[in-house]
């Protein structure tokens, strides 16, 4: 019924039938963006079963909230804004951040070696500065764009270049 595709055009018609209470179109968001939510939700968070019941809150409020939603801006953008909200809150409600983190031991007798490289990246991720690597994983991992990036992150695009760029730098220093 809607284009499968990653266009603007097709989120707005999602989003237009979505306020009109059309459930198909709702499914449609859902699959559309569930996983790749999920993966930004467990980058933050290292829990896979945490990362699924934020995204799950976060279609539940958009389901709630539908006749609020503008078909005229970034649902995408929304979304991801919304769903940092909520891991921001998980993390204040949460007694311990520590618990939740795998080590590098962890994961590398969960990874084969031919993944050892994977690991050596995230975790050097892992060690930029909060807001570098929310910047760095919106660009890299989920393939925002720096306009996308300023408006999800309330920033100017030249902070994004920046702080993109300071990323670099420090990604650069911890793998060598």
């Amino acid at each position: 019924m809607f284009p499968s595709n990653n266009t603007e055009t097709g989120d707005e018609q999602l989003v237009e039938a979505i306020r009109k209470n059309d459930q198909e179109a709702f499914r449609d968001l859902y699959y559309k963006y569930f996983e790749k939510l999920i993966r930004f939700a467990w980058y933050r968070l290292h829990s896979i079963e945490t990362s699924r019941d934020l995204v799950q809150e976060l279609f539940f409020r958009v389901w709630k909230k539908r006749e609020g939603l503008n078909p005229q801006k970034s649902i995408k953008a929304y979304l991801y804004k919304s769903l940092n909200n909520l891991i921001i809150n998980h993390f204040k409600l949460s007694s311990s951040q520590t618990s939740s983190l795998i080590t590098l031991d962890e994961r590398k007798t969960k990874m084969e070696e031919a993944q050892d490289i994977v690991i050596d990246i995230q975790t050097a991720i892992n060690h930029l500065p909060e807001k570098l690597k929310t910047v760095f994983i919106h660009s890299r991992t989920e393939g925002f764009k720096y306009a996308e990036i300023a408006e999800i992150c309330n920033i100017s695009v030249k902070a994004v270049e920046k702080r993109m760029s300071k990323a670099f730098v420090l990604l650069k220093k911890y793998l060598d």
